[in-house]
């Protein structure tokens, strides 16, 4: 089941990932509940979502292209320094009473930058530092050490803001951070560039366009993980609005629903990766998408606290899955000199969820956060089954 973690420089990539997910789930609960409560809007909590998003839609690919032009490493490096000196900036400024919700918009704007670089070529340097045997496992085990943050780290982010105020989760963020800086540097500096310096940037990048435009399989695939980024995932945005004004929990059953997704994605990513590498992936990816979204339809509808619990444990186990093998399914069809640039228009697709948190966040100020949610995952439910009749191709990736 941890077969890949005997890698050493995995085993030292993963804690660092482990320590950058922490942190990460911290300043989603901690900054929501700071936007929330200086505006009491989803519409700004959209706002500062979306700011993020933009960057990585936009600059994802060249940060492939350049993934696959140097050390992964040594870029990994660049990007986790800036991550944490922009954090430390935020942190001053809430702290001093400074901030405006301009800073957040701007932070989240630099944040999506720098993810635009660090996201693909994370997932660029696992293929390279683990075998196709472990390919998949790796997968999966990076996936339950994010399962285990989304459990943990917003329940104590929730429980720590009342305990040590906003400002202090904000210095355990930069903590977090810094931490996958340290195992970063313990990763020899190792791997191989496929382009020199003097080929141009953006030839690189029309190579990767052009293997996934004629490679009809990973086409489908990244279409397929386009579809619940835009009508599915939004729902994350607008759990304070369910904590606050829909259950009345406050800010600790913000981390706590956060936390229900979590443990469903804990299990879903532990049982990914006891299978080994399986067979019929594709059909399983369909399957368990149908889950996620189903799930969170009746999350929309749930009306008592429990049922919206258990209705995100299996949100939380279905979208793992459906995650962890569509990433597998795609990395596996990829050639290893491709595998930023592939990876990178995959990373596009997440930029794309806090771009589709705008619109849905002024819609639920409309209509109500549930209608939204509803509505949004059942077109995608709709939509994936509607893939699974009638794409044999997919169902039939092994």
């Amino acid at each position: 089941m941890i077969s890949s973690l005997k890698n050493r420089n995995f085993f030292l990539l993963w804690l660092g990932m482990f320590a950058s997910y922490n942190g990460m789930q911290m300043l989603i609960i901690a900054r929501g509940w700071l936007v929330y409560t200086m505006t009491e809007s989803p519409l700004a909590l959209g706002l500062v979502a979306a700011g993020m998003g933009a960057p990585i839609v936009l600059f994802s690919i060249f940060g492939g292209a350049v993934a696959d032009r140097v050390r992964k490493r040594n870029l990994l490096l660049v990007t986790q320094s800036c991550i944490c000196l922009l954090n430390v900036t935020m942190t001053i400024l809430i702290s001093t009473h400074l901030v405006a919700l301009w800073h957040l918009v701007v932070s989240s704007i630099l944040t999506g930058v720098i993810f635009s670089f660090s996201m693909p070529t994370r997932q660029a340097l696992i293929v390279e530092l683990v075998g196709p045997d472990d390919l998949t496992n790796a997968i999966a085990i990076n996936s339950m050490a994010m399962n285990i943050c989304r459990i943990a780290s917003p329940a104590l982010a929730g429980l720590l803001i009342k305990l040590i105020d906003i400002p202090g989760v904000y210095w355990i963020v930069v903590f977090s951070y810094g931490t996958s800086l340290v195992t970063l540097i313990m990763i020899p500096p190792g791997g191989v560039t496929t382009a020199g310096p003097h080929v141009p940037l953006i030839r690189d990048v029309v190579v990767g366009l052009r293997y996934i435009r004629d490679n009809a399989t990973l086409l489908a695939l990244l279409v397929i993980a386009i579809v619940p980024i835009l009508f599915a995932t939004p729902y994350q945005m607008l759990m304070p609005v369910f904590a606050k004004s829909i259950f009345k929990v406050g800010e600790t059953g913000l981390g706590l629903l956060m936390s229900a997704g979590g443990v469903g994605a804990l299990c879903g990513s532990a049982f990914i990766a006891s299978l080994g590498n399986i067979q019929r992936k594709g059909l399983l990816m369909l399957l368990t998408g149908t889950i996620f979204g189903t799930a969170l339809v009746l999350f929309g509808l749930s009306k008592s606290l429990l049922a919206a619990f258990i209705c995100l444990v299996f949100v939380g186990s279905g979208g793992s899955m459906f995650m962890t093998l569509i990433t597998s399914l795609i990395m596996i069809n990829t050639p290893k000199n491709l595998i930023g640039r592939v990876m990178s228009i995959f990373i596009m697709t997440f930029g794309l969820m806090p771009l589709a948190m705008l619109p849905a966040g002024a819609l639920a100020k409309v209509f109500g956060a549930p209608l939204i949610v509803s509505v949004g995952s059942g077109i995608f439910t709709l939509i994936l089954l509607g893939m699974a009749l009638s794409q044999p191709r997919i169902r039939q990736l092994s």
